[in-house]
């Protein structure tokens, strides 16, 4: 149990980091060129990891692969948009204790067992996600409808998605992971040319405007370099953690691994508190405490 934590929990990190890029980089960039360099590089990292890992191709695992590549593909694009609309600090835990709840409630359903202290554990991860999601902002600053529906959209389809990875046989390896990025590839590059076809644009989705600098003021918006930079960087370190992720379900139960690996506000808000300089509250603190509990408690049951 011990391992299957570690991977989940470098899981968590490596997405929180990649989610704070990404959507850095969705705050300048059109969202859908955006994910699409980020399931690129995140495709080339599983891609590598295969060559070094064991795997065996099946239907199955195909079948979760495609399966788990849709739900995702919607979930990132979802994600990223709402992110791109805003708060950060608001939505993008919101969107991971809905991603959390959704293998939670499969594993229940499926009978997965657990000890009466590892659901305890599962259920303070839980509450830990959303005490991290208690924040004081402006009153200024809302989370509007769009977002709201944008967030609940992106944590079913990621929560489906990680259903469907656990689906796969455990001879499969690094597999369905692999096929998720590559179906997300083609996805994305699909739509992006069909809306090019007909020169449309889909409203959240478009490029941001150049800010007009301001001399001593923070920006807010990286320029269009920084913001690739930043796109590509989200990719490499989504590669990484759907890879510890897949890793993580082949060894361990899936309540375990969902719940540990939607912890990843922890991440995005720490960043967003260094790098955007928005503040966190004591109760945010308490659930980051909480969150480190309830990994110690699922790694001695």
């Amino acid at each position: 149990m011990i391992a299957v934590v570690l991977l989940s929990v470098a899981s968590s990190l490596f997405y929180g980091t990649s989610d704070f890029l990404g959507g850095v980089a969705a705050r300048r960039l059109a969202v859908l060129p955006a994910t699409l360099v980020n399931y690129l590089f995140g495709m080339a990292v599983i891609a590598v990891a295969l060559l070094f890992g064991g795997w065996s191709w099946s239907t199955d695992a195909t079948v979760a692969g495609l399966a788990a590549a849709l739900f995702a593909i919607v979930g990132f694009i979802t994600f990223y948009a709402a992110m791109a609309i805003g708060p950060m600090s608001l939505l993008s835990p919101v969107i991971a204790l809905i991603q959390a709840l959704v293998p939670v409630t499969a594993a229940l359903v499926t009978r997965q067992g657990l000890s009466p202290l590892g659901w305890g554990a599962v259920a303070l991860a839980v509450v830990a996600t959303i005490l991290i999601s208690q924040q004081h902002v402006d009153a200024a600053v809302r989370v509007t409808l769009p977002g709201a529906v944008l967030a609940v959209v992106s944590g079913v389809m990621l929560g489906a998605s990680v259903v469907a990875l656990d689906a796969s046989p455990g001879d499969s390896g690094l597999l369905p992971a692999f096929l998720e990025m590559a179906g997300g590839v083609v996805v994305l590059a699909a739509l992006i040319g069909v809306l090019r076809l007909v020169r449309r644009e889909i409203p959240w989705f478009a490029a941001q405007p150049e800010p007009e600098p301001v001399a001593g003021a923070r920006q807010p918006h990286p320029t269009r370099r920084a913001a690739w930079l930043a796109a590509v960087a989200a990719g490499v370190l989504l590669g990484a953690a759907n890879a510890f992720l897949m890793s993580a379900l082949h060894a361990g139960n899936l309540a375990v691994v969902s719940v540990l690996s939607s912890l990843y506000p922890l991440a995005t808000v720490l960043l967003a508190a260094i790098v955007l300089r928005e503040r966190m509250s004591r109760i945010q603190l308490l659930g980051i405490a909480l969150a480190i509990l309830a990994a110690v408690l699922l790694s001695v049951s």
